[in-house]
């Protein structure tokens, strides 16, 4: 049986869609992001004119929750707490780029692109059946 790391890693791969949390104003605001993962560190590009962007300036701490399948009430999911940073590196701009994202930028040289990083500060695999939470150690 894998282990509970292995288990967190297998979600944030197999489910990159997920809910990104900053705070705004001392309150949380929540929107759907797609992450691409290196082991629990996570990026996803965004616009350098959205709220999440003036939200992570002011206050860098941010929530993450991924899960399985969407709908399915009986699997594992993962909450990652996270420092975000942004950065404009054009090499990361292409090595995450994904065809769906000429949708929303001009290519991939748009000067609107943004990359946030978030370095994992806690990670923690939740299953809806079972209400025990297994810490990942990060090490």
């Amino acid at each position: 049986m894998a282990d509970a790391r292995d288990k967190a890693l297998k979600v944030i791969e197999k489910n990159n869609v997920g809910v990104l949390s900053t705070i705004k104003d001392d309150k949380p605001a929540a929107r759907y992001m797609t992450f691409f993962n290196e082991g629990f560190t996570l990026f996803t590009i965004t616009d350098k004119r959205t709220s999440k962007v003036e939200d992570i300036k002011a206050n860098p701490y941010a929530f993450i929750l991924l899960c399985y399948e969407e709908g399915l009430l009986d699997k594992d999911y993962v909450e990652i707490q996270a420092k975000a940073s942004i950065t404009d590196k054009q090499e990361l701009i292409e090595h995450l780029w994904s065809p769906y994202m000429n949708m929303i930028f001009d290519g991939k040289d748009d000067p609107n692109i943004l990359i946030v990083k978030l370095e994992p500060e806690k990670v923690s695999l939740r299953g809806t059946k079972n209400t025990d939470v297994e810490s990942i150690d990060l090490v």
